[in-house]
């Protein structure tokens, strides 16, 4: 694999904005995890907000579908339909996201391996006949076993079954947001609900400001960066905003095929531990590097600190 020479001179206090330098295209392709999101598909009287949105923008999206979401509720004909509207769209890509969401570094290999080959059965059969494959596959969580000898092993499975294993760059921890927002709603709280989402389209910005300036710093150029986010009411209500200003810093949207073809992405990966940290990280060689960049990100503690509260709540 070819191996990028680290130049460790970033700032770790700031971070270079989008206007002051221009350094080639900005690229991005877009990546929706936990595909589809049944349980609002029923409460929205059976419409899919997120997916009319996406037709209207009618970029490059990559899905990563749980089956085993389509037996969240009791309309399991109505929930597979959506998940054919879904992946037969010119649009998108469909992925793999195992059946049930397990950790693999939990639940070791012989199980995850069944849900993984669980969780293409629909799809592929939906598929069937559409010209389409299902070629890609996410971990859940991002999390790729608990040391080396478990990442070979399931990436050797993965291979063997044609499956291309799918990273991330870019993610701004929209759960997080979206439990927010979606509590909010429930209370009535519109005015907390309209904050959470500009919060999170104020934060994902920042994150994307600061992972293209770790790209420029690192390989001298902006990569095409892949940016991971979730089927839920808050990116039904807030996705299309955080794409329309992208496009105004002169993003183009690309396929994570053609995002995958960057030759930063063949870039050895040194992190053989289970936490779902981006790829901008693992390839990172010092481990004290690594976690000096890590703790350069932005980050929002009166989000975090709500989202605590939240939870201790519960």
């Amino acid at each position: 694999m070819k191996k990028y020479t680290f130049l460790f001179i970033i700032s770790l206090t700031g971070y270079i904005s989008f206007g002051q330098r221009s350094v080639g295209q900005r690229s991005v392709a877009i990546t929706i995890d936990d595909v589809p999101n049944v349980r609002l598909y029923k409460s929205d009287g059976y419409s899919s907000g997120l997916l009319k949105k996406l037709d209207s923008l009618h970029l490059p999206v990559a899905i990563f579908i749980n089956e085993g979401n389509l037996k969240q509720t009791e309309e399991a004909a109505k929930n597979k339909e959506l998940l054919e509207k879904w992946i037969l769209k010119d649009y998108i890509t469909a992925g793999n996201h195992s059946y049930s969401h397990q950790n693999y570094g939990e639940t070791g290999f012989d199980t995850f391996k069944e849900d993984v080959l669980k969780g293409e059965e629909i799809t592929k059969a939906i598929l069937k006949g559409s010209g389409k494959t299902l070629n890609y596959f996410r971990f859940p969580f991002n999390s790729m076993g608990k040391d080396s000898v478990a990442h070979q092993k399931i990436l050797k499975f993965l291979s063997v079954k044609n499956y291309i294993s799918t990273p991330f760059t870019i993610e701004s921890e929209d759960w997080l947001y979206a439990e927010l927002y979606d509590k909010a709603l429930k209370d009535g709280d519109g005015k907390y609900a309209q904050f959470v989402g500009s919060q999170y389209v104020e934060m994902t910005l920042k994150i994307f400001n600061y992972f293209d300036s770790l790209s420029v710093k690192i390989y001298g150029r902006p990569i095409k960066q892949i940016y991971l986010c979730h089927d839920s009411k808050l990116n039904t209500n807030y996705l299309s905003e955080i794409i329309q200003k992208l496009k105004e810093r002169n993003y183009r949207f690309v396929s994570i095929a053609d995002a995958l073809k960057d030759p930063v992405y063949q870039s050895k990966d040194y992190y053989q531990g289970n936490n779902g940290i981006s790829w901008m990280y693992r390839w990172v060689e010092d481990p004290k590097k690594r976690l000096d960049l890590m703790r350069a990100e932005p980050d929002n503690p009166p989000i975090r600190k709500a989202f605590e509260e939240m939870n201790k709540e519960k």
